[in-house]
């Protein structure tokens, strides 16, 4: 009889907390909606407010239909095909495909001086036209082995 009373109890209480889990979904729902809204009316209220300030209206005028103040001289960039090249708005042009380079980058020339460090010596005297190089006896001392001069000082 306890079993059943507790399995009626477990039964009731999660359809209890399965409703109350679908409502607190509902309620987040909501909530973001809500800000999201008065999200939406706060950047409406900002562009109010701008369009009462007459240097905003100016400039939407300017930017929109190309008007123009009085004693001022408007320029229109006309194409070969005869349509205007740019309304003077913010888009930017196609840009142009550079040429092609001659040198190597950088970088490239860079790694090419880190892998030669990185090969054997004696590797690279074979495969190498150049002497090897013996490195000076002494810091200060000349590759002839003679001291530097007092003008090289």
């Amino acid at each position: 009889m306890l079993l059943l009373v507790i399995a009626v109890l477990a039964v009731s209480y999660a359809s209890s907390m399965r409703a109350w889990i679908r409502q607190r979904g509902e309620v987040n729902d909501l909530t973001t909606q809500i800000a999201q809204q008065k999200a939406d009316v706060a950047s409406l209220q900002q562009a109010e407010q701008r369009w009462r300030d007459p240097a905003y209206i100016e400039a939407q005028a300017r930017l929109r239909f190309g008007w123009l103040m009085p004693g001022e001289t408007g320029y229109r960039v006309i194409g070969p095909d005869g349509e205007v090249l740019s309304d003077g708005g913010s888009e930017l042009s196609e840009p142009t495909t550079p040429g092609a380079k001659t040198s190597p980058e950088w970088w490239q020339s860079q790694w090419g001086s880190i892998v030669e460090a990185g090969k054997d010596p004696a590797e690279a005297a074979e495969t190498s036209d150049e002497p090897i190089r013996k490195p000076a006896e002494r810091i200060g001392r000349r590759p002839g082995g003679t001291a530097p001069d007092a003008a090289d000082r």
